[in-house]
């Protein structure tokens, strides 16, 4: 199993005071809807979904890779809370996570589309969370988080493209 990451080092985090308000900032990227826990648990489902199936062996080793990288995400945003002074909760500001929070879909030409679209969202989040958060550090580290996101974006779209054989 091997992460599908940029070959750069994450930043390190300072923090030198409690911050609630970067705290929530974290929330929803960390446990909400459209956050690298739905991430985490659906692209962990795809891959179950095409384990055995042979034609999809790339594939599957794509989506554990993603899946493997979008943990340390949700890891290194979890850890970040609680330096904050918060608690890493499964949910985001307005309701706690969900298993209908995963995409179910089994038909893999849809699945990578929705994958693709749900990466697309997941940055724009990211920038949204960035222009939220007060502390440069944890700046730093959601756009090197965006990097890996481009990243993800790429290798599904490589996936996609061998599918469909083009």
């Amino acid at each position: 199993m091997k992460e599908i990451k940029v070959d750069l080092e994450y930043p390190e985090i300072d923090i030198d005071s409690v911050s609630m308000s970067d705290c929530r900032c974290l929330m929803e990227d960390y446990g909400g809807a459209e956050s690298e826990l739905t991430a985490i648990l659906t692209y962990m489902y795809q891959a179950y979904i095409v384990s055995d199936m042979p034609e999809y062996k790339e594939l599957y080793d794509t989506l554990e890779g993603i899946a493997i990288t979008e943990m340390h995400h949700h890891e290194m945003l979890g850890e970040t809370i609680v330096k904050l002074g918060g608690t890493p909760v499964m949910g985001g500001m307005h309701k706690f996570w969900n298993g209908s929070m995963v995409n179910y879909c089994k038909d893999v030409i849809n699945m990578i589309n929705i994958d693709i679209k749900a990466e697309n969202i997941a940055i724009e989040n990211y920038k949204k969370t960035m222009r939220c958060l007060q502390n440069y550090s944890i700046r730093e580290l959601i756009e090197r988080i965006i990097m890996d996101e481009e990243l993800h974006i790429l290798a599904l779209e490589e996936q996609k493209r061998k599918i469909l054989g083009n």
